[in-house]
């Protein structure tokens, strides 16, 4: 990972300002479905076009979050996404193998074959821009494997961290806690801790997480991984943005914090006072202009 040349060095807060003006919640520019492949798969994507002339924009392709995130997540993502088309950027969303409108079975999605399909997408992305540069944004899990895919890339300029799963055990013991939590408000007794689910899980039995299967494959690939270990060569700008009601920033991303300002990586946060609920769908979908602005000004301050 190579350091993208010209852009900013400085560490900032952001706090949102306005840019109404990139916050469509349509299309300011026309977005393209298409099919490419990963891993001899066909993933689904769209390609927003950039809906102004903006001279050597790096494409930003987007890391969907894991199983039922990537529902819950999706209209903001998609908002996100046509604020960064109004600003100039070319921006390409893709479904990895195993969800949404790809192809491929989910019980066997691993850390792997999300890393080879985010990589997959950046080719892609940049074939059918003209760009020579990539900006990621990764949606929680997918903020791990943006970290990790274009730790690997020359051509990475920067990166979005929308509230990342630092340790991915954590991550899916919060994910059977918070499951837990809501059988116990309905008034059903659990009849098994966290830690015994992820054990079933680990022993080939899926357990159903509010209608998405938690699989050996993905646990197992990712026993290790954490954020801070990708990113331990990182040194293009960053935007880590937390969404959570707390004021401070959580311990865990206050540690990934200090340890990029360490080593002088151009590092700017955003903090937004929301608590989406990522394991349940809602009608409406949640949105959050905060959140879309905020990386708005973040992407336009690299230009």
């Amino acid at each position: 990972m190579h350091e993208a040349p010209g852009l900013p060095r400085q560490e900032s807060v952001l706090v949102p300002q306005g840019l109404a003006s990139v916050s469509p919640t349509r299309a300011a520019a026309p977005e393209t479905p298409f099919f490419f492949e990963s891993g001899d798969r066909p993933c689904y994507a769209v390609l927003h076009a950039a809906a102004r002339a903006r001279a050597s924009a790096p494409v930003v392709v987007h890391v969907h979050g894991l199983g039922v995130e990537q529902l819950t997540l999706y209209r903001q993502e998609v908002l996100v996404a046509r604020a960064e088309a109004a600003l100039g950027f070319p921006v390409m969303r893709y479904h990895a193998r195993g969800h949404g409108d790809s192809a491929g079975d989910a019980a066997a999605v691993t850390l792997g074959s999300l890393i080879e399909d985010a990589l997959a997408a950046a080719d892609e992305a940049k074939r059918r821009t003209g760009a020579s540069r990539v900006i990621w944004m990764g949606v929680r899990f997918g903020g791990l494997v943006a970290a990790m895919a274009g730790a690997r890339r020359a051509d990475s300029a920067g990166l979005v961290l929308w509230e990342p799963v630092l340790q991915p055990l954590e991550f899916f013991r919060a994910q059977l806690r918070f499951l837990l939590f809501s059988r116990v408000a309905g008034g059903v007794r659990p009849d098994a801790t966290a830690d015994q689910l992820i054990a079933q899980a680990r022993a080939g039995q899926d357990v159903d997480v509010n209608g998405y299967l938690l699989h050996r494959e993905i646990l197992e690939s990712s026993e290790g991984a954490s954020l801070s270990v990708a990113m331990a060569d990182w040194r293009a700008p960053v935007l880590l943005a937390q969404v959570q009601q707390r004021a401070k920033l959580a311990p865990g991303f206050e540690a990934l914090a200090t340890t990029l300002r360490d080593r002088g990586v151009p590092l700017s946060i955003a903090q937004v006072r929301e608590e989406p609920g990522y394991q349940n769908l809602s009608n409406p979908a949640w949105e959050c202009p905060a959140l879309t602005r905020s990386i708005a000004e973040w992407l336009d301050a690299l230009a």
